[in-house]
C-alpha cells in the first residue's frame, strides 16, 4: 500500500512579500520574508499570485527600472519566484474585473487594489488555502482563506 503524498499548501501571496524581497534586503522583515520564498521556489508551497498583484509590483518598482529591467521582471515573475499568476476567468489573459462585485468587496472595507486581489481569491477559494501577506489586517476576517504574514506561516500559525 503507497502512502498519500502530502498535500502542499496553496498561498495566495500579496504584493508585499515580493516587493520586500526585491527592494528592501535591509527591511527588518527581510530574512523571514525571504525563508518563505524559499519555500515556495522549492516547490514546498504551491505559490500562486494575481495579475493584479504582478502589476502592482512592477509598478511600485518602475520608478527604479529600466524599461527593459521592468520587462525582465514581467516576463521572468513566474520562473524567478516559482509562482502561478491567476487571472480573471474568461478568454485569454485580458484583466478585467466585475465593478459590482469589486464594490461588494469594498464594503467590506478593502481599497481598490486590494478588491480587485480578494476578488480573485473568492473566485479560486477552492484552490487556495490561505494568503500571506504582510498586512494580513486588511483581509482577516474577510475571505474564505486562512490570512497569515509570512512570520505566522513559518511559525505554523
Amino acid at each position: 500500500m503507497t502512502a498519500k503524498p502530502k498535500h502542499r499548501l496553496r498561498a495566495l501571496i500579496d504584493t508585499d512579500v515580493f516587493v520586500i524581497d526585491l527592494r528592501y534586503p535591509h527591511d527588518d522583515r527581510y530574512e523571514i520574508n525571504r525563508a518563505f520564498l524559499e519555500q515556495v521556489e522549492q516547490g514546498q508551497i504551491l505559490g500562486r499570485t494575481t495579475i493584479y498583484n504582478l502589476l502592482e509590483v512592477c509598478g511600485i518598482l518602475s520608478f527604479n527600472l529600466s524599461e527593459q529591467r521592468l520587462e525582465e521582471l514581467f516576463i521572468g515573475f513566474t520562473e524567478h519566484f516559482g509562482v502561478q499568476v491567476l487571472f480573471p476567468p474568461g478568454e485569454g489573459t485580458e484583466v478585467c474585473f466585475d465593478p459590482v462585485s469589486v464594490l461588494r468587496l469594498m464594503k467590506k472595507k478593502f481599497a481598490f487594489g486590494d478588491a480587485l486581489i480578494a476578488e480573485l481569491a473568492w473566485l479560486y477559494r477552492r484552490r487556495l488555502d490561505l494568503l500571506v501577506t504582510w498586512n494580513a489586517v486588511h483581509f482577516e476576517g474577510k475571505l474564505p482563506l486562512r490570512v497569515a504574514t509570512p512570520e505566522q506561516f513559518l511559525e505554523g500559525g
